[in-house]
């Protein structure tokens, strides 16, 4: 009988590449690994299920830019569903003091959807803080699948408008951005619509 795929021995990009894993991700775990994250010896093809890839919560270590945090695990986090300022453009300072002072050392849950990864090997998620764990089953909030709003490949389901069970009281990062006219929503051209990609447009400028 076949046995469980493991983790390559070594760290290096043709390990990781020898069990499966998208090229898009290997930069990415490479930092992570080389920062001391040890998950990559269990990594296996089913990488979107793998939690220690795709954490379902972290406390956010350094504030990179102004769309991009990494958790203390050393997995880097794109914000889904808007766009920044490039890093020397004016306003880049400001959507990353910003960013900083929403999430900066604190604790907060990713939530994943139709696109999950970048080219550059961070993750992609809507990204919530102020959640409240002990509502409901005091296991942090609970998601609808990342693969709720697919239907094909440019046809969604209806966007979400409502907080997650576990998190009513939290605030969504991306939407706190947009309201302070710091990031702007971004659409896929041709492709579906994202879970709160309606929400998000309905929150520009509507800071209060």
């Amino acid at each position: 009988m076949e046995g469980r795929k493991e983790g390559p021995k070594r760290i290096s990009a043709r390990g990781f590449r020898k069990i499966g894993v998208k090229e898009v991700l290997i930069p990415g775990l490479l930092l992570a690994a080389a920062l001391g994250w040890a998950g990559w010896k269990k990594l296996g093809p089913d990488i979107y299920a793998n939690k220690q890839v795709f954490p379902e919560t972290g406390v956010v270590r350094e504030i990179e830019d102004d769309d991009t945090f990494q958790l203390q695990s050393g997995i880097r986090v794109r914000l889904l569903g808007v766009d920044a300022p490039n890093r020397g453009d004016e306003g880049t300072e400001q959507a990353g003091m910003v960013l900083r002072e929403l999430v900066g050392d604190k604790r907060v849950w990713l939530e994943y959807d139709r696109y999950q990864d970048d080219k550059y090997g961070r993750v992609l998620a809507w990204v919530w803080y102020k959640c409240d764990p002990s509502a409901g089953s005091g296991q942090g909030p609970k998601f609808l699948p990342a693969d709720y709003m697919h239907l094909t490949f440019n046809r969604s389901r209806e966007g979400l408008t409502e907080n997650p069970e576990g998190c009513k009281k939290g605030k969504l990062v991306q939407e706190e951005l947009v309201k302070q006219g710091v990031v702007w929503v971004r659409g896929y051209k041709d492709r579906g619509e994202l879970k709160y990609e309606g929400r998000l447009m309905n929150s520009v400028g509507s800071n209060n």
